[in-house]
């Protein structure tokens, strides 16, 4: 998957040149099963308006989502630099895969949820977060430039509990 190309045509499609020209790109998501389809959901985020505009893109087909509260940390969520990323999405991937095989190879894969984004304390990252039969969560954050992997981590996804 060539995220280039993907963000070529959500900024070329009718929805992108009706939004407010302050918003910039924030984040790439894909969640990813056994499929292996090319969906994914591109953000362009607003200062301005603090909303986030999602593009769904699905096998070419580009439809905007209406404005939503942006999930940050900060007062406003960072703008990403595709000109840095040196990393493809599938070599982030293999990146993860080797890395499950190496520190957890007791746990099969199920799904991945695979973001592109920037963090104030990561820089660019492919934050990668896989599903495996075994209900455990695994989180590999790997630099969007060096293919490093920073950080990786696992828990139970049964352990996770709303709060009341």
């Amino acid at each position: 998957m060539d995220i280039n190309e993907i963000i070529k045509a959500v900024e070329d499609s009718e929805d992108f040149k009706n939004i407010d020209p302050d918003h910039y790109l924030v984040h790439i998501f894909r969640m990813m099963g056994p499929d292996k389809s090319e969906d994914c959901q591109i953000g362009y985020y607003s200062k301005k308006v603090d909303k986030i505009i999602v593009f769904d893109y699905n096998e070419g087909i580009i439809k905007a989502t209406p404005p939503q509260e942006a999930f940050k940390e900060k007062n406003y969520i960072a703008a990403l630099d595709l000109s840095k990323v040196k990393v493809s999405m599938d070599d982030a991937l293999n990146t993860a895969q080797q890395v499950v095989k190496e520190n957890y190879p007791a746990h099969l894969l199920s799904k991945a949820i695979v973001l592109l984004q920037k963090l104030p304390e990561f820089g660019q990252i492919w934050n990668i977060t896989v599903i495996t039969h075994t209900f455990q969560v695994i989180n590999i954050k790997v630099d969007a430039k060096t293919g490093k992997t920073i950080k990786h981590s696992m828990e139970s996804l049964l352990g996770w509990k709303k709060e009341e």
